[in-house]
């Protein structure tokens, strides 16, 4: 006290008042810096119409083609596809060829033709041979005109021939090209016995018949050298 009067002193700020306004100060700019953060996200990643897209990774980009490119390629690969669809139908159809009941409607029927039919005068024989085969010519009331044909059916070339030509009911009057040699047995002349394998010599005869004469087909021949 200085005469009579007491000083009072001045009370002193509190400690931590001042660190409690510090504190408010480093969260306020905390807060700020915070806050330019995340508006530059934001603005980066949010895709703002006036900034060009950030790729996260660094590296080659992919171009997408327009659509004037994807239409040219899809016709590019639709041409392929459409002519080897094509194709099969194209080589089935050129190595088509024509059924076979076409061909056969289509082909001309051959020809008939008419085969000569031979005579077959039965199997050669073995040495000497021969047959003789008779034929009516003409026939009258009592009477007939007959063909004899000696033919050689052996291998072997024939010197002389023989038939036998008694037959019943039948009488021998004349004869042609060959010589009678008794009991009905007939030969061949000089110039006619010799015959080759399949030649044949032409005789015949005129005979008196019964009504019921039966003239046979054949008759006994024999020949030799």
């Amino acid at each position: 006290m200085e005469g009579g009067r007491m000083h009072r002193s001045e009370p002193e700020p509190a400690v931590g008042g001042r660190l409690h306004g510090r504190l408010l100060q480093v969260l306020g700019v905390v807060s700020g810096v915070v806050a330019l953060v995340a508006m530059w996200q934001l603005g980066v990643f949010g895709g703002g119409g006036d900034r060009e897209p950030v790729s996260a990774v660094d590296g080659a980009t992919t171009e997408w083609p327009s659509a004037a490119a994807e239409s040219s390629s899809a016709a590019a690969v639709a041409e392929p596809s459409s002519s080897a669809a094509a194709s099969p139908s194209e080589s089935v159809s050129a190595s088509a060829s024509p059924t076979p009941s076409d061909a056969a409607t289509t082909a001309a029927p051959p020809a008939e033709t008419e085969t000569p039919v031979e005579e077959d005068d039965g199997p050669a024989t073995e040495g000497f041979a021969c047959v003789a085969y008779l034929e009516i010519d003409e026939a009258w009331d009592d009477s007939v005109s007959v063909t004899v044909e000696v033919v050689n059916s052996g291998d072997e070339r024939l010197g002389s021939w023989e038939v036998d030509l008694d037959l019943d009911d039948a009488d021998i009057y004349h004869h042609w090209n060959m010589v009678d040699r008794g009991h009905g047995r007939f030969g061949n002349e000089d110039w006619n016995g010799r015959l080759d394998p399949g030649e044949d010599a032409v005789t015949g005869f005129q005979a008196e018949v019964e009504h019921d004469f039966d003239l046979p087909g054949s008759v006994p021949c024999s020949a030799g050298e």
